[in-house]
């Protein structure tokens, strides 16, 4: 039986878009490996909650569950025009979101009208409002021209009550919400398939590079790490950042992954696509 990996990326940030992705779509290309981006159609911030939080923990470069802040990650300047400004992510940039499907790769949905938001409501909202959210992304996805997406995700992992009937309703047959060392995908007999992203750091809903690298991990750790886990039992792996993170900072070690998968016999491939496989 053939093994599969998938790199998944979640964008949620406009810089993420516009400077991480063209890089990844050329580092793809050089190994004719597919990858799964997912794309938030709406904004990143609410900034009153985003002001909460900083004043509740600080400003500093690290917190307490090896992640980078956002300063540390965008930079001071991008991190600026990201709050002030807010910008919407996918909604502006079609020719992008083009070159991702043009390139062979998957782009599904990333919720809603608000990264912040549903991270922080989506728990309790109904499925009438989730439906109005996943409805937002998907009025870009046509209004850009882009393919129908089959696979959804949540911002921050936080997946709703419903929210299966809903993506039923909406053509998508797979929901990768889930994060769990060693678990495999999970047909459901409606047809919904879960697929977890299974090779995590130390604490799994956060990049694996980023997460690894905020606790002090140095890259041939990182990489052993990645090796270790490719070699454990399944033939599935899904791995996660973001586009600007490591398309940016961390280039030359994903690429290292990449050689690592394929010289241990994976196929690095989309969800999508890997759903047709299995």
């Amino acid at each position: 039986m053939e093994k599969y990996i998938c790199f998944r990326f979640d964008i949620d940030t406009h810089i993420c878009l516009q400077k991480g992705v063209p890089n990844l779509l050329k580092l793809f290309e050089n190994y004719n490996a597919k990858c799964t981006f997912f794309v938030s159609m709406g904004r990143s911030f609410d900034r009153s909650s985003f002001l909460k939080e900083k004043f509740k923990y600080g400003f500093s470069n690290k917190t307490t569950q090896g992640t980078f802040s956002m300063f540390s990650k965008l930079g001071v300047t991008n991190s600026i025009v990201a709050l002030l400004l807010n910008p919407k992510i996918g909604a502006i940039q079609k020719k992008i979101l083009q070159d991702i499907i043009n390139h062979g790769h998957e782009l599904g949905l990333h919720g809603g009208k608000n990264h912040t938001l549903w991270e922080k409501n989506a728990k309790n909202w109904n499925e009438e409002k989730i439906l109005q959210e996943i409805d937002y992304g998907l009025g870009y996805f046509r209004q850009h021209q882009l393919p129908q997406p089959i696979s959804f995700a949540s911002p921050c992992w936080q997946s709703p009550l419903g929210i299966g009937n809903v993506l039923r309703q909406r053509g998508f047959s797979v929901l990768a919400d889930e994060y769990f060392t060693g678990k495999q995908p999970n047909p459901e007999v409606s047809g919904l398939i879960h697929f977890p992203t299974n090779v995590l750091g130390q604490h799994g809903n956060v990049g694996f590079v980023e997460n690894l690298r905020a606790l002090g991990y140095s890259s041939e750790e990182i990489l052993s790490e990645f090796e270790r886990q490719l070699d454990s039992e399944g033939k599935y792996k899904m791995v996660f950042d973001h586009p600007f993170y490591i398309g940016i900072k961390e280039f030359e070690i994903l690429s290292k992954m990449i050689e690592i998968s394929i010289k241990k016999g994976y196929k690095v491939d989309s969800l999508h696509n890997i759903s047709k496989y299995i």
